[in-house]
């Protein structure tokens, strides 16, 4: 309890010191002292690690000596240097007396040529039967099977030790979710079809458009015209919908229908040059409510330009008419003051 103190708070209530114990306790054991009943080599081998020599008389099993260690109740090792180095002399020495061992990891995915992943095969725990010879109800992991084989786990916390697995995909007792390969290749036959049905759709929908195309002359009838308009207006943003609205003086109400649908159903009035004019107007309206000019793709005065516009004028124009508003403001703000002067 002294040496944890050093890592509590003085503060600390006693809960949590309680909790802070068991959490460096499961630790050490985990990290420290290290159980020889799990470790996956022979604890009396002199020759796996020579320099280290067997467990059984290693000081440094707290079995050895318990009276250093009263309080652990299992056998382990308290050096974890030596415990990880006769695990990996026990997989070397376990690979090569049993080559055809299925090597596992614990990690769920695994790379090309990598032990098998956790995603990648069953590990099976086979149970005795009863002595009385009672029959129960066994679940996936304890059937053995066919591929039943043996593996050795490369990793993790059971590194070194060989378990039974079954790494068939086609097992129908261990993988019964897997497809089996007269099932997938029946979903390949299938999706081919699909992608070929779609392609002859696309395809066909494609030359009716190439075809539409080819015989459209200019000018448009107004029924292409208002396809062209109500497509363009199904498809407007959403700061564009009340500007266009406002121009074309169409208000949506609380319980009318929405601005894009009445705009669709003013335009179905509009005739030909109408219907022209609305989709030159969706196309520049962005470009005349953008207060920047300084863009060198400016569509609106490309327009003008096509259209003859002198730009200038009008800027001239529309600089005397603000002028004008403001003048006409300024005195309708000094009336007032000149009367109460007189």
């Amino acid at each position: 309890m002294l040496a944890l103190k050093k890592f509590i708070p003085c503060y600390a209530s006693a809960p949590c010191i309680k909790t802070h114990t068991a959490l460096l306790a499961a630790w050490i054991e985990s990290n420290i002292l290290l159980q020889l009943a799990s470790a996956p080599f022979d604890k009396q081998d002199e020759t796996l690690v020579p320099e280290a020599g067997s467990c059984v008389n290693c000081p440094k099993r707290t079995g050895f000596n318990k009276l250093l260690f009263p309080d652990v109740r299992k056998d382990s090792c308290t050096s974890p240097d030596c415990f990880r180095a006769k695990i990996d002399a026990s997989v070397k020495k376990t690979l090569e007396t049993k080559p055809q061992l299925i090597q596992i990891s614990a990690a769920w995915n695994s790379r090309e040529g990598a032990p098998l992943g956790r995603n990648q095969y069953v590990e099976l725990e086979i149970k005795k039967p009863k002595a009385n010879g009672a029959s129960t109800k066994l679940s996936a992991v304890q059937k053995p099977c066919d591929k039943m084989t043996e593996a050795i786990v490369m990793d993790g916390g059971k590194r070194g030790q060989v378990v039974k697995v079954c790494a068939d995909p086609a097992c129908r007792t261990h993988h019964p979710n897997t497809p089996s390969p007269q099932q997938v290749e029946r979903e390949r036959a299938e999706e081919r079809k699909r992608i070929e049905k779609e392609k002859l759709a696309i395809t066909t929908r494609h030359r009716v458009l190439a075809t539409i195309l080819q015989r459209a002359s200019a000018p448009l009838k107004k029924a292409d015209l208002l396809a062209v308009a109500h497509y363009l207006i199904g498809h407007l943003s959403y700061s564009q919908v009340p500007v266009l609205a406002k121009r074309h003086k169409v208000e949506a109400k609380k319980d009318s229908a929405s601005a894009q649908e009445l705009l669709a159903k003013q335009v179905g009035t509009y005739d030909e040059a109408e219907l022209c004019k609305l989709l030159l107007e969706i196309s520049l309206l962005d470009s005349a409510y953008q207060r920047s000019t300084a863009s060198r793709d400016d569509v609106l005065m490309d327009a003008a330009k096509r259209y003859r516009v002198d730009t200038e004028r009008l800027q001239k124009a529309v600089a005397e008419e603000l002028a004008a508003k403001r003048e006409k403001k300024t005195k309708a703000g000094a009336k007032p003051k000149n009367r109460k002067t007189a």
